[in-house]
């Protein structure tokens, strides 16, 4: 039985790598940019499998005094993504996750983490982040002679250090509005831990063979 379990859980994990989502950042060098926009230009590469990503809360307070939440800082009604094949820019979903939520004691306020969604992507895709901040549009990728970053844009940045709860923090800033931080999140189109549709019931049925085999040895 021992060996059964272990041939099972093995099938498993090897599953969750191939079912496995990954993306990184990429920027360009720190340069004054393209019409002055000063920083680099980072975008996300999806490098593997496919999944939602998400743009999610600063945590600058774990006591409930956050004051750099994405919804305190720009228009979350109105944020997407640039898909950089195309220079095209699309709208987010609109569907939200709680990627964090906890209250350090009775008495304090609940800090809750949330993540936006900005789209479901595929590997080989590439896409730069856009929000709305006093009614003017700024993005991480390309330059002011696109329509997507205002002239209110002034600074965008990767990797700008992170936050209280260890996320790598992204930045975008404007003239008018000031800096707004956020985290990157990805979750896989299949949940992590979950085989695939149809690979499950694979999976029992090896085990099935598996287990008569060893019964029939023993006979």
């Amino acid at each position: 039985m021992k060996k059964l379990l272990v041939a099972l859980f093995f099938g498993v994990g090897m599953l969750n790598c191939f079912a496995a989502f990954q993306y990184e950042i990429v920027q360009t060098p720190s340069v004054w940019a393209e019409n002055s926009i000063s920083g680099n230009i980072f975008y996300i590469r999806v490098t593997e499998g496919s999944g939602t990503v998400y743009i999610m809360d600063k945590i600058n307070s774990l006591w409930g005094t956050n004051t750099e939440l994405l919804s305190q800082k720009a228009d979350m009604n109105h944020y997407g993504y640039v898909d950089l094949s195309t220079g095209t820019s699309s709208a987010g979903t609109g569907e939200t996750i709680i990627t964090y939520q906890h209250q350090m004691n009775e008495w304090a306020p609940v800090v809750t983490q949330t993540g936006y969604a900005l789209g479901e992507f595929s590997a080989g895709d590439e896409i730069g982040v856009w929000l709305t901040v006093n009614g003017t549009t700024g993005a991480s990728v390309l330059g002011k002679s696109n329509s997507i970053n205002s002239s209110n844009m002034n600074y965008r940045d990767a990797y700008k250090g992170i936050d209280l709860l260890g996320n790598d923090l992204f930045q975008l800033d404007f003239t008018s509005g000031g800096s707004v931080f956020f985290g990157i999140h990805g979750v896989a189109s299949s949940p992590s831990g979950q085989p695939l549709p149809g690979i499950l019931a694979t999976l029992l049925l090896g085990g099935g063979l598996m287990a008569w085999r060893m019964r029939r040895k023993k006979a």
